[in-house]
């Protein structure tokens, strides 16, 4: 990866966490971790966390796969180091837009997930 493009990734991990704390969550970027990364920020909830991957690229969609696959991975690396359920999701910016434009991805069985844990299914 590109200085140039590691410098957006960085960029959009932050300003993704600032806008998230602004809506009042409790976000933090997480540290790379090699191997077992553990994903870009965390947002803890009650009893589960979410872990975001953070994509900056033009071309997120031809990508999703992968990506979401990345998330789970890192999802279950925090949940191991944590001690806590988490879920994986994907965060793309979109362009020339500020972050609360951005996009959420997650595959259906996550979402399942999500509301389960959430009391709501």
């Amino acid at each position: 990866m590109s200085s140039a493009s590691k410098r957006k990734g960085s960029q959009w991990e932050r300003d993704l966490e600032e806008y998230l704390n602004a809506s009042g969550l409790k976000a933090r970027r997480l540290p790379r971790a090699g191997s077992k990364d553990i994903g870009d920020v965390a947002v803890p909830a009650k009893d589960y966390d979410i872990v975001v991957e953070a994509k900056n690229v033009r071309n997120a969609w031809g990508s999703m796969a992968q990506f979401l696959r990345e998330a789970d991975v890192e999802a279950e690396n925090y949940s191991e180091k944590y001690d806590m359920p988490t879920i994986g999701v994907v965060a793309t910016k979109t362009r020339q837009a500020g972050p609360g434009e951005g996009r959420i991805v997650m595959t259906v069985h996550q979402f399942i997930n999500l509301l389960r844990w959430a009391g709501i299914a």
